[in-house]
């Protein structure tokens, strides 16, 4: 595999990990959850690293190039997406750090028409043993899997072969997550 080609493919990782970062840092501070804050932290230290390996990638390919200058997209496209991770792990510092959210962010969390959420998968849920294509959620219930975690690792925006395993946590962008909870055989407590 040449530089360019391992360029891009950390470029296409770090796009993706930074939109899964921006989208888990605000459940971070929606839910309070220290446990997805410290996901946020962990994807920061990944794109940090990535972004030094494209920048060394770059590097090394200008030596090879007649106008090594055009190279400096790349580079700056890198550095832009370093900056959305960073801004991730500042909003979910917020929770790291032990600060109560202001009342106003509660309101601007719930002003939104989707739900972020974790949902841990039950035994005897319909969804085990079942694909994210079979599934069809976002099609069926309004709701897209940003991340799977399973045991103590995760699986970053899964994809539609990845498969549902009962003990899954997931972490879902739902328009309503009370219909993902009762498929996951969670309990829907009533509103009071």
């Amino acid at each position: 595999m040449n530089e360019f080609d391992e360029i891009r493919n950390c470029l296409v990782e770090m796009k993706d990990l930074s939109a899964l970062m921006i989208d888990l840092a605000f459940s971070s501070v929606m839910y309070n959850s220290e446990d997805i804050a410290e996901e946020v932290y962990l994807l920061e230290e990944k794109m940090d690293d990535l972004t030094l390996k494209v920048k060394k990638l770059a590097l090394r390919a200008a030596k090879r190039e007649e106008d090594p200058e055009s190279l400096l997209s790349i580079i700056d496209l890198a550095d832009i997406n370093e900056r959305i991770s960073d801004a991730a792990y500042g909003i979910a510092d917020i929770i790291l750090r032990d600060i109560e959210p202001h009342p106003i962010i509660q309101k601007i969390m719930e002003d939104t028409e989707e739900e972020l959420g974790r949902v841990t998968v039950r035994a005897g849920s319909v969804l085990i043993g079942k694909t994210l294509e079979q599934l069809k959620l976002p099609s069926k219930i309004g709701t897209r899997i940003l991340a799977i975690k399973r045991g103590e690792r995760y699986i970053y925006n899964p994809g539609r072969k990845d498969t549902i395993e009962e003990g899954d946590v997931l972490i879902a962008v739902s328009s309503d997550m009370d219909k993902l909870r009762k498929l996951a055989g969670e309990e829907v407590e009533e509103e009071e």
